[in-house]
């Protein structure tokens, strides 16, 4: 008989069949497999610890608009170690199965907001499941590092307006993270989005040394018609925006493709193609961290959450090699034989 973890293989090897990255596929196999292996002692109830700077109700709370009931007693020695207080609640699942599951979690956010709602933010709390955390994982480093010398002394030698640009995005990358001992909190949304802040200001600092060529209006011109003929004259509203944004008038994009060209001549146009053009479109890099901004994310889906971090492994990439290109450091290499799933 199969044990649980060849039943999560396939089930994985199944789902990136259907088209998810192998960091989603695996993910969401591990997902479910949790959800298989249901606690006994938790009944037909989702149980969660809830934590926060407040203090504990004097008795038990039970709110029926949500199906969440919430314990008085101040639990100690809990997988949250800096937390005023800890609480248990359960949650009133319909089954054991993942559409319940999230609709679980719906409910749980629903709760915390309102409560975050009526203290006016002033409190901070949150939550926590081993069905839908999963286990923590994360690894201490030293800090006596034998290349730090060298990394120190290649920003020490960067003109000052590279090296404005490069202390913004070693600030994005050091800042969101949590630290080993609040692996419990989510931070994914927050690395993400300050991942892609990193990724504008090293853009911002390769064109420092490297600048965009600025056209004249009859090449300019020329590149109009080039991208008109390579289309038969036949433009739709997306083609539009990038005609105009590539070379009309380019902003951020073209920019950042220019950069990417410097630092990857090999594989800039598919760097550019993750970040920008990718025809799943949600799974674009900069259209990722337009969602997350804009609200178009839930911050805390399962599901959602194992698709920006499968994205995020790229984005992690790209600006790690950035840096390597700037700073003297072993940075990552691309595996020539990872598994791709770009479209």
């Amino acid at each position: 008989m199969a044990d649980a973890h060849d039943l999560m293989l396939e089930r994985a090897r199944e789902l990136n069949r259907d088209g998810f990255d192998w960091g989603q596929a695996w993910g969401k196999a591990w997902l479910e497999q949790r959800i298989n292996d249901w606690p006994s002692a938790w009944g037909d109830d989702l149980q969660i610890l809830i934590y926060g700077d407040f203090d504990p109700p004097e008795q038990k709370l039970h709110f029926p608009e949500v199906g969440i009931t919430i314990f008085p007693e101040k639990l100690e020695n809990t997988v949250i170690r800096s937390a005023m207080c800890v609480l248990k609640a359960h949650v009133e699942i319909t089954e054991k199965s993942l559409p319940a599951v999230l609709d679980a979690v719906r409910r749980i956010n629903i709760l915390l907001g309102a409560w975050t709602l009526v203290e006016w933010g002033n409190g901070a709390c949150g939550w926590w499941s081993h069905i839908t955390s999963g286990n923590m994982g994360g690894a201490g480093t030293k800090f006596a590092h034998e290349d730090l010398p060298a990394a120190l002394a290649g920003i020490g030698k960067l003109p000052a307006p590279v090296r404005q640009k490069v202390d913004a995005a070693l600030y994005w990358v050091r800042e969101p993270r949590n630290l080993l001992m609040e692996q419990y909190r989510c931070d994914l949304l927050r690395i993400y989005a300050a991942y892609w802040n990193a990724f504008e200001c090293l853009v911002e600092a390769v064109l420092e040394i490297r600048p965009m060529p600025k056209l004249s209006r009859t090449e300019k011109q020329a590149r109009i018609d080039q991208f008109l003929s390579d289309r038969d004259g036949k433009l739709k509203p997306a083609d539009v925006t990038e005609c105009y944004q590539e070379i009309v008038n380019p902003g951020f994009v073209g920019k950042a493709k220019h950069a990417l060209q410097q630092c990857f001549p090999e594989e800039a146009e598919e760097y550019a193609n993750e970040c920008f053009h990718r025809s799943d479109r949600e799974n674009r890099l900069y259209d990722i961290r337009n969602a997350i901004n804009h609200g178009d994310i839930d911050a805390e889906h399962p599901e959602e959450l194992l698709r920006v971090d499968s994205r995020l492994h790229k984005l992690w990439m790209i600006v790690w090699r950035m840096f390597g290109r700037l700073v003297p450091f072993k940075s990552p290499i691309e595996n020539p034989n990872r598994n791709q799933n770009s479209k």
